[in-house]
């Protein structure tokens, strides 16, 4: 094998020496600032998606928490409406049911007017009965004659009697 062979040591470590420092001269000069730019670009790039990242977070908690705050007011803007429509209603309600408890009064005392002139009708249409019934069965069963006046005077002390 001729790389161990002795006499060809001498060149072959001048051809290493002189491939080796262009092989650092060419990494140091050309390859490895080509990798460090592309290093540092990326860094760049992973720092800026990172700070926008935080920004973007940072406005959506911001977003989050008008939200939340829009939804707790308008919860309370419908609680408060509700209420509202609530003590409307119980205020027509109570107005409408005093209304009505007035109709029925009214109504119920004009009934109870009604009745009594009634009752006092037909107690009348009754003792003027019982007076020509009197009249008429006293005629035939004794042949006496009784005046209205007298029959109308036995029924209002029979009635005082009977109260």
């Amino acid at each position: 094998m001729p790389q161990l062979n002795p006499e060809f040591f001498v060149s072959q470590l001048f051809w290493l020496a002189v491939f080796f420092s262009f092989l650092l001269i060419f990494l140091w000069r050309v390859s490895l600032p080509r990798i460090s730019l592309v290093l540092e670009k990326r860094q760049r790039k992973i720092d800026e998606n990172l700070s926008s990242a935080k920004m973007l977070q940072e406005q959506a908690q911001e977003i989050e928490s008008n939200i939340n705050n829009k939804i707790s007011k308008a919860k309370q803007d419908a609680d408060e409406k509700i209420k509202k429509a609530i003590s409307s209603l119980q205020s027509d309600v109570s107005t409408k049911l005093s209304t009505l408890d007035e109709e029925l009064e009214i109504k119920i005392s004009n009934s109870e007017k009604e009745i009594l002139k009634s009752k006092e009708s037909q107690m009348k249409n009754i003792d003027n009965e019982i007076a020509n019934i009197t009249k008429i069965t006293v005629s035939k069963i004794t042949n006496l004659s009784i005046s209205e006046s007298e029959i109308e005077q036995a029924i209002k002390t029979r009635k005082g009697l009977l109260s």
